[in-house]
C-alpha cells in the first residue's frame, strides 16, 4: 500500500486529575480555550486548529497519544489497511470530524484526523525582524515586548520515548511519508548505535521543518515532550519571564538546540509533563543530509541554560 500523507501534527492528549489546574497553566503558557466538557479540556493556539493541546480527566496523570491531521478521506482510508488500524470513526467530541486509530510496536496511540472544524485565527503581532551586522531587517520600527502570556502559533512536533525505537521507527516510515532528519546515536564498537531518529514530512524539494517527531529509546514510556511553535526570540523570552514570575517549573531554556537549531524554552507542566516553547528552527528538503550525532548531552546545546541530566534518561 501506498504510505499516508501527513499534514500537521493536531495535537497530543494526556489524562490529568485537575483541569482547572491544567487551563490555569496552559493560559499562562499562551494557549487559549476552545471548548471544555465536564470530562474534557481542548486548547488552541492562534491558528486555524480547533486545538492544539487536549486534557482529559481521570484519577492517574499520563499521556494518552498523538494526532496528525490529513488533507483528504482517502488518506484516512489507506491509514485503516495499516495492521491493527480501526475503521475511520466519527470523533463524538468539540471539532468533530473523521479519525482512525492506530497502535504503535511500542503501543503508544496515535490518531490521524480530517475533517475537524476549524476556528477563526487570533490576531497577533508580526515576528520583530532583526538587524544583524551583516543584514539590515527592520527599518523606522521598534521592538516592544514585555512579559506575557507568549501567543502559541500552533503545535510543531512531540517526542515518543519508547523501549525499543528501531521498531518504532521504521513503522512510522513504513506507513507514512516520512524520513529521518538527523540521527542521536550511542557510541558503540565497530560503529555507533541509532537510539533516536527525527522525522520529517517527505516532501521532495518543498523546504520543512526539521522534525515533525522524534522517537527516543528510553527507560521511560510516554511523551518526552511536546514544543509549540511561537513568533520568535522576544515572544520566547517574554513567555520565559512571565511563567518564572508566575512561579511554574522551568525545565531548561532559554537555549538552542544543536540538531534542528530551535531556540527553546522547555517548561513541566503542573502534571510533571513537559511542554515546549520554540522559534527559529531548520527548513530542509531533500537536498539535506541527515547528521548521526555522536556526543555527550551537554553538546545537544549551542548556547544557553542546558537541560538537566534527566532529560536526558
Amino acid at each position: 500500500m501506498s504510505k499516508v500523507n501527513l499534514l500537521d501534527v493536531a495535537y497530543t492528549a494526556y489524562q490529568v486529575d485537575d483541569l482547572d489546574l491544567m487551563e490555569r497553566f496552559l493560559l499562562d503558557f499562551g494557549m487559549t480555550r476552545s471548548a471544555r466538557t465536564d470530562k474534557a479540556l481542548y486548547m488552541r493556539g492562534t491558528g486555524a486548529n480547533h486545538h492544539v493541546h487536549v486534557a482529559r480527566l481521570g484519577s492517574e496523570n499520563k499521556f494518552l497519544g498523538g494526532a496528525f491531521k490529513v488533507a483528504t478521506i482517502e488518506e484516512l482510508e489507506k491509514a485503516t489497511q495499516i495492521p491493527g488500524a480501526s475503521s475511520i470513526e466519527k470523533i463524538d467530541e468539540p471539532g468533530g470530524g473523521l479519525r482512525v486509530t492506530l497502535t504503535t510496536p511500542n503501543k503508544h496511540t496515535i490518531w490521524l484526523e480530517h475533517g475537524v472544524a476549524s476556528v477563526p485565527e487570533m490576531t497577533v503581532r508580526r515576528s520583530y525582524r532583526m538587524n544583524f551586522a551583516s543584514e539590515h531587517l527592520r527599518h523606522n520600527s521598534a521592538v516592544r515586548q514585555r512579559p506575557e502570556p507568549t501567543p502559541v502559533l500552533r503545535i510543531g512536533h512531540f517526542v515518543l520515548w519508547v523501549p525499543d525505537a528501531i521498531s518504532e521507527i521504521n513503522w512510522f516510515m513504513q506507513h507514512f511519508a516520512l524520513v529521518p532528519a538527523d540521527y542521536i546515536c550511542a557510541p558503540a564498537e565497530p560503529e555507533p548505535i541509532t537510539v533516536g531518529t527525527f522525522l520529517r514530512y517527505d516532501r521532495g524539494q518543498e523546504y520543512v521543518e526539521h522534525h515533525a517527531i522524534l522517537i527516543n529509546q528510553s527507560k521511560f514510556f510516554g511523551c518526552h515532550h511536546s514544543s509549540y511553535e511561537v513568533l520568535d526570540l522576544d515572544a520566547v523570552t517574554a513567555g520565559h519571564d512571565y511563567l518564572v514570575g508566575k512561579g511554574w517549573n522551568l525545565d531548561a531554556g532559554v537555549g538552542r538546540h544543536y540538531l534542528g537549531s530551535l531556540i527553546y524554552d522547555y517548561w513541566l507542566d503542573p502534571f510533571g509533563f513537559r511542554v515546549e516553547h520554540y522559534t527559529d528552527t531548520d527548513l530542509i528538503n531533500d537536498d539535506y543530509v541527515p547528521v548521526r550525532f555522536v556526543g555527550g548531552a551537554h553538546e545537544t546545546t549551542q548556547w544557553g541554560m542546558a537541560p538537566p541530566p534527566s532529560f536526558f534518561d
